[in-house]
């Protein structure tokens, strides 16, 4: 855990600043406890907005934000692995994806980590991640955005993770977001659109959005 922990301090104080990536400013040490110290983000996480459904245009316009700050990591060959509600701080002023504690480097494998009803299914059967691992988890949370309900979140993780590989995700009622999650939730990943690609298509459609 300490040196899951002190990589992420790493990253976050090393990667090239972001409007949409958290920010991290130094390495602490007290004693033999390490820490690190980020800039302020006035906002809150997604996790208490889960279960009502967003207007379209703010779908988009969260969802684009996150695929821009992945877009960034993706471009400086890293994965984040855990985009989900719980890891992007929306503010009246920012929208910033938070938490770099499991990424790894692009087309690298290791242990089954993240949150579960986010995961890639690729992920979830320990195969090497790549930027299509959180174009997946991009797309779960644009369909439970939109929809105001749950995914793949079926309670115990080994269920959820079930649910990732096996189900698919009912169509939304916009059409034009609907199809963009749809490719986002591809099961192959090479089916899936880049985290910039995503971002462009979704700020296309945010003006004519209601």
């Amino acid at each position: 855990m300490r040196a899951l922990f002190e990589a992420e301090a790493e990253l976050t104080c090393t990667l090239p600043s972001h409007p949409h990536v958290v920010r991290g400013l130094t390495a602490l040490l007290a004693g033999d406890r390490p820490g690190f110290a980020m800039t302020r983000v006035v906002g809150a996480d997604l996790r208490a907005r889960l279960g009502t459904a967003l207007a379209s245009g703010e779908v988009r316009t969260i969802v684009a934000a996150a695929a821009r700050a992945a877009a960034h990591l993706h471009a400086h060959g890293w994965v984040h692995g855990d985009l989900g509600p719980a890891n992007l701080l929306v503010g009246p002023d920012a929208i910033v994806v938070c938490d770099l504690g499991v990424a790894r480097r692009t087309d690298s494998a290791g242990p089954v980590r993240g949150t579960a009803a986010y995961m890639a299914p690729e992920q979830v059967r320990g195969e090497a991640w790549t930027g299509a691992v959180d174009v997946f988890a991009l797309g779960v949370l644009a369909w439970e955005l939109s929809a105001g309900a749950r995914l793949f979140h079926r309670g115990a993780r080994y269920l959820s993770m079930a649910a990732v590989v096996e189900d698919t995700a009912p169509p939304l009622a916009d059409a034009a977001l609907a199809s963009l999650v749809a490719r986002a939730l591809a099961k192959d990943p090479t089916a899936r659109p880049g985290a910039a690609e995503l971002a462009d298509a979704l700020v296309c459609t945010t003006r004519s959005a209601p």
